[in-house]
This record gives C-alpha cells, structure tokens and sequence, in this order.
C-alpha cells in the first residue's frame, strides 16, 4: 500500500514538474517591440551620444522620464577585451529591465521581465565595439531609474 502511494506521488510530481517550464514562458521582444531592435546609435560619436538610448528608452517603456537611483551597475572602468565584457546589475522591485549601450550600432542589448518575487540581480557579458556607456534601465514601481557607466574598451569586439 505504501509503495502505490510512493509511485502515484512520484508520477504527480513528473508531471508538474513537466508542465512547470511551459508555465514560465518568456516575452519574446523581438516580436512584441519589432522597432526597438532598430533603433540605431550614431557611430561618428565614438560612443558618446546618448539619442539611441533616450529613443530606446521610450519605445519600450513609453516614456523618457527617468530618474538616477535604484539600480546598482557594475561593470569594468576598462575592458581590455570588448568581446566579453561583465556587465551586473541589481535593481530591487523591478517589474521591467532594458540594458543598452552606446559602443555598438545597436542600442538594445536585452529586456527582461521580472516575474512577481522574482530577484532582479543579473549577470552578463556583452560586446562593445569600443569606448562607451552601458545603461540599465528600470521599472520600480511605476518609476523609471536609470544607471550608467562609462566602459573604456582597448580591443574592439567586434572585429576591432
């Protein structure tokens, strides 16, 4: 009687767990913010113009509005690699986060979606052509806040 009762909670617990990852389905942005993914930096500022970013910052949030605070970034003052570049930010109550930059043609680097009780504290590494500012931008309670640093970059990575 006990072993039908193990079998029978083991085969339960299978399939939840199964079932669980369809459950947890992530925003594919490419298809619900097709234009974001155009939006361009101006590659004769060698980094320093901020226009792709304010643009990208109101396509996928609607607003432009941001305040400083919030959001704690790390990444390196000078990447001797542009090719890997750590990149960690932790945003507490943080419901949506856009990372960009302004070393690459392309604004965006990725959007996520926090789900409710989730711990917003990421991790990543990113390519920087060259010298240039790494934004992380969040929605905390209906607020947006935005950190940036400036990462000096020695070897392009893409191709540099």
């Amino acid at each position: 009687m006990e072993r039908r009762k193990f079998l029978g909670l083991g085969a339960g617990l299978a399939v939840a767990v199964a079932a669980a990852p369809s459950m947890l389905m992530a925003v594919n942005y490419r298809e619900k913010l097709p234009d974001v993914w155009k939006i361009k930096n101006d590659e004769k500022a060698k980094g320093e113009d901020m226009n792709g970013v304010n643009a990208a910052i109101k396509a996928i949030f609607g607003t432009d509005k941001v305040e400083e605070g919030k959001i704690k970034l790390k990444a390196p003052a000078i990447a001797e690699n542009g090719a890997v570049v750590p990149v960690s930010f932790k945003a507490e109550g943080a419901k949506k986060i856009a990372l960009m930059q302004t070393a690459d043609p392309e604004t965006v680097v990725a959007i996520f979606d926090v789900p409710e009780r989730g711990i917003p504290d990421y991790s990543v590494r990113i390519k920087m052509q060259q010298t240039g500012h790494v934004v992380v931008v969040a929605d905390i309670d209906g607020k947006l806040y935005k950190a940036d640093k400036v990462v000096k970059v020695t070897v392009g990575g893409c191709g540099g």
